[in-house]
């Protein structure tokens, strides 16, 4: 990893699980640069990342989950990316990927790609990789989503796939040996079917 300076900003989604004060005070003493926010109501991953960005002073800002389930030169490939010019670098899932996720959610994101490749003409076809990065400019854009939960990805990548003028890169990234996946939950399946017809009907 190159002799960078990093500032980590967590942001709690309204979560009471886990979650202590004294346990944030720890990290913040192992952390010195850690920014901790917290929302008294649960919202989304969209939202709160964007809470995250907006307070942001970074150059380059990469997002992810809490688990950090990518492996590290994932990371650093993305950081690369925007190093070397992109204003927005995107998680890419090969197929070897999908070889460690659980079948439903292999099934449901891989249909997904297919149904995107023929509707919308994107950046990427791979809009939901759980890592990204951008730099100033490109936080410009992510910060125009308004979408709260997971298919803010699929907005923002909508967004970039329209200014002809920013520079995009795809960043093949895997995922580190023993992650554990949460069970989708059909209620926000549903939220999201909402979510996509309406990024559709924008479309039109």
């Amino acid at each position: 990893m190159p002799n960078i300076e990093v500032a980590i900003i967590l942001v709690n989604d309204g979560s009471s699980i886990g979650i202590a004060n004294n346990k944030i005070s720890w990290l913040q003493s192992e952390i010195p640069s850690l920014q901790y926010l917290s929302s008294a109501q649960n919202k989304g991953k969209g939202d709160a990342l964007r809470k995250g960005v907006k307070i942001s002073k970074a150059g380059q800002i990469i997002i992810t989950d809490v688990d950090f389930p990518y492996q590290l030169d994932s990371l650093v490939r993305v950081y690369n990316e925007l190093i070397d010019g992109s204003n927005v670098a995107l998680g890419y899932r090969k197929d070897d990927y999908y070889e460690n996720t659980p079948p439903l959610r292999t099934s449901i994101s891989k249909w997904f790609r297919k149904f995107l490749k023929r509707i919308f003409q994107l950046k990427t076809t791979d809009t939901q990789c759980g890592i990204k990065g951008f730099d100033k400019t490109g936080s410009k854009f992510f910060l125009q989503t308004t979408i709260n939960r997971f298919l803010f990805d699929l907005e923002f990548v909508l967004l970039i796939s329209k200014d002809e003028v920013l520079r995009v890169s795809s960043v093949d990234v895997q995922l580190k040996e023993g992650i554990i996946f949460s069970k989708m939950k059909f209620g926000i399946l549903v939220a999201e079917m909402f979510n996509l017809l309406l990024l559709l009907f924008r479309r039109r």
